[in-house]
């Protein structure tokens, strides 16, 4: 479990490391594991685990900011062993992001966990559909690159949006992101910091549903 600098968690953990099968093009994840010559081989860290169980301060978790956790090709076990861990530290916040969100519902989440959906709109979010009957939803749009963006923000708890970065960078039109917010409404909207670089005087879309400091 390390301390990260994503604005809206405290605490990375990454209990499943190697390839991520999606290979986004744009990977974050995928540069660093190739930069610092880590295993290909998917495997599972039952330390990240240990961790979490051992602090007893509230905070907040990202659980799998370098792999997809409900990937098709993860272990049910793996995934299981994760939310019984969750269950017990009800203290603690946890964050789920993943572009495979129909396998949330194989599953019993404690009321401490977000189930995220992350796309980049380059195709109709067809998937988001899939977190409707789930307590705690939201939809990270990042790296936002494109504007196939129709989601009912009715049944969402929260909507990220965020820009690309890395080399090759993609910047996002001002109207899909104006786009978003619109159709937010009352739905809190949080915009990275990569996005406020390019436009500042969006700054005050920074509402974040679950606390940072608890």
């Amino acid at each position: 479990m390390n301390k990260s600098t994503i604005e809206w968690t405290d605490f990375t953990s990454n209990p499943i490391r190697g390839k991520c099968l999606h290979s986004c093009k744009y990977c974050y994840a995928e540069r660093i594991r190739v930069r610092f010559n880590q295993p290909e081989k998917l495997s599972f860290h039952v330390k990240e685990l240990y961790q979490i169980a051992k602090r007893k301060k509230s905070t907040t978790i990202f659980m799998g900011s370098m792999h997809d956790i409900f990937g098709k090709w993860v272990p049910d076990q793996w995934i299981e062993d994760i939310l019984n861990t969750i269950g017990d530290c009800p203290q603690h916040t946890f964050i789920f992001l993943t572009k495979n969100p129909a396998r949330y519902h194989a599953f019993c989440f404690p009321d401490n966990c977000w189930c995220g959906y992350t796309d980049d709109g380059t195709k109709d979010l067809r998937n988001w559909s899939c977190l409707k009957n789930l307590p705690n939803r939201f939809v990270s749009l990042e790296p936002l690159i494109g504007d196939k963006v129709n989601i009912d923000m009715s049944r969402i708890d929260q909507v990220i949006i965020g820009a690309m970065t890395g080399p090759g960078a993609i910047k996002p039109q001002r109207m899909w992101i104006d786009k978003i917010i619109k159709a937010a409404g009352d739905t809190p909207v949080f915009l990275k910091n990569n996005l406020l670089q390019l436009f500042p005087d969006l700054k005050k879309r920074r509402e974040l549903s679950w606390s940072l400091y608890t």
